[in-house]
């Protein structure tokens, strides 16, 4: 109706993040603005209303009986507000759908799928933005997210897609001198450690346990911070690297790298991942069944071809 008040839209906004973490720090994390502005917004919302939203208690928050109730409502209007944009953004765009993912995900496994998804939807142009940065979907245009990791991705869908295994591989060349594990302790080698690398991640001092190499203190060697860059530099011969199968599988299969023994260690996992209120929309539900199609497709490659079949997986923090 015409004429009708509204409390101010950043103080709506304000409660229903603070409603949905119960943490005014998390909620200025996700608002991107301080702890104070988020408590001015709510006692401003207050005010507004006549009525108590919550009660603060010494190390915690409550909604109020008045909280309780209109909490599901803001949350719902602001989920009708965000999928009346989508529909009118998907109108105007030309149907774009901006995918955020990894360098090295986006290179050597999205890239080289990307003709058969054409294939079927010639209607539908992908944006592919790679980052090993974490995406924010409230600040971006981001529409999915392929992220590594280990799950949990709060107030959002996530669906695992499948688990990386980590490997030896090198250029065909190379892997004649291999003839058992502890031979790559007398090969040049190439280190590959991911952002927020730590000690329950892989490594060549557990692989080679998880082979039966015991004790061994491999050489130093270089280090990239970039999976695709090192890929690129055992592919030409430069080393043996230590990755994910997911990155490689494609090379492999394709006689450019060789996957040295059957010995893994299993890592972090990859998820398709979005905000629940996207997966109405119809591009982001076409990409993705065909993503969730190709995942199971990945999964039958890796089980069924000799090459890249494992034997002995080993869970990375367990060594």
């Amino acid at each position: 109706m015409p004429g009708r008040r509204l409390p101010p839209l950043n103080a709506l906004k304000a409660f229903e993040v603070v409603a949905r973490h119960m943490s005014f720090k998390k909620a200025a994390d996700e608002l991107g603005v301080t702890s104070t502005a988020v408590s001015h917004r709510i006692r401003s919302l207050e005010e507004w209303l006549g009525v108590k939203l919550f009660n603060r208690l010494t190390r915690a928050l409550e909604l109020t009986k008045e909280g309780e109730a209109y909490a599901p409502l803001i949350r719902d209007g602001f989920g009708l507000l965000a999928d009346a944009s989508d529909a009118l953004k998907e109108s105007s765009d030309g149907g774009d759908l901006v995918i955020s993912t990894t360098m090295s995900f986006a290179s050597n496994w999205l890239s080289p799928r990307l003709p058969f998804f054409y294939e079927q939807h010639e209607d539908l142009r992908l944006r592919i933005e790679g980052s090993d940065l974490i995406a924010d979907f409230t600040r971006t245009n981001t529409d999915v997210a392929i992220r590594y990791g280990e799950g949990g991705y709060e107030d959002l869908h996530s669906e695992m897609l499948f688990t990386d295994l980590v490997t030896p591989v090198c250029a065909p060349e190379l892997a004649a001198r291999a003839k058992e594990p502890a031979d790559l302790l007398s090969l040049p080698r190439l280190d590959y450690q991911w952002s927020g690398f730590g000690g329950q991640d892989p490594s060549w001092e557990k692989w080679f346990r998880a082979a039966g190499v015991d004790n061994a203190t491999p050489d130093r060697a270089p280090v990239f911070s970039d999976e695709h860059m090192v890929i690129s530099q055992a592919a030409a011969g430069r080393g043996v690297a230590l990755v994910g199968i997911v990155a490689v599988a494609e090379a492999i299969k394709e006689g450019a790298l060789v996957r040295l023994f059957p010995v893994a260690l299993e890592n972090r996992s990859y998820y398709f991942v979005c905000q629940s209120h996207a997966l109405n929309r119809h591009k982001v539900r076409v990409f993705h069944d065909w993503l969730k199609d190709e995942a199971i497709c990945f999964d039958a490659l890796i089980r069924d071809n000799p090459k890249l079949r494992f034997t002995t997986v080993v869970r990375s923090e367990a060594l």
